[in-house]
């Protein structure tokens, strides 16, 4: 009935459509008479669009390939876990308050995230459950969603781009 694109497109962007269409409602509340239903319809206007903005960010943070990358990542309890398909290098897991540091290689088709001592994992940007990074990685200290989206959806570079980075000086606690 519905092609497989537009149903896996209408998937991505179901967040904001779902906000798309309370910013709707709730512009429809704001034009009935009763100033109880024009606060409720602003509240509801303001929340959509909310869910919309983020729901942008997430759709256009998600893979867009009909057949997922290889291997499969999961975030589970504050750690990253990616699981390498067959004999290739480089599955492991990482916890999220030792994350060094998030880049985008070169080829603008993995996520290198760097740990301590050295360790990283160079996760395909299309693996299966990849858009839990997008989570994952908005709560890291100071990284931003908008900058995140813009690096996923760049493609290829021509080297490795640095997403995040924690900072060096830990903050003095008082």
């Amino acid at each position: 009935m519905i092609r497989p694109e537009v149903r896996a497109l209408a998937w991505r962007w179901r967040e904001a459509l779902v906000g798309l269409a309370l910013v709707s409602f709730g512009a429809w509340m704001l034009t009935q008479p009763a100033a109880l239903i024009k606060g409720l319809g602003g509240l509801v206007a303001l929340a959509g669009l909310a869910l919309a903005v983020n729901g942008a960010r997430r759709a256009r943070f998600m893979p867009r390939g009909p057949v997922p990358g290889p291997g499969v990542v999961r975030v589970v309890e504050g750690q990253i876990a990616w699981f390498a398909p067959g004999d290739a290098i480089g599955g492991g897991f990482i916890a999220l308050d030792e994350i060094a540091q998030i880049s985008l290689a070169a080829d603008g088709r993995r996520w290198v995230v760097m740990g301590p001592g050295g360790q990283h994992l160079a996760i395909p940007i299309d693996a299966a459950g990849a858009e839990a990074l997008f989570d994952a990685f908005a709560t890291l200290p100071g990284l931003s969603l908008s900058h995140l989206t813009r690096m996923a959806a760049a493609g290829p570079g021509p080297r490795a781009r640095p997403v995040w980075r924690r900072d060096a000086a830990p903050a003095l606690l008082t």
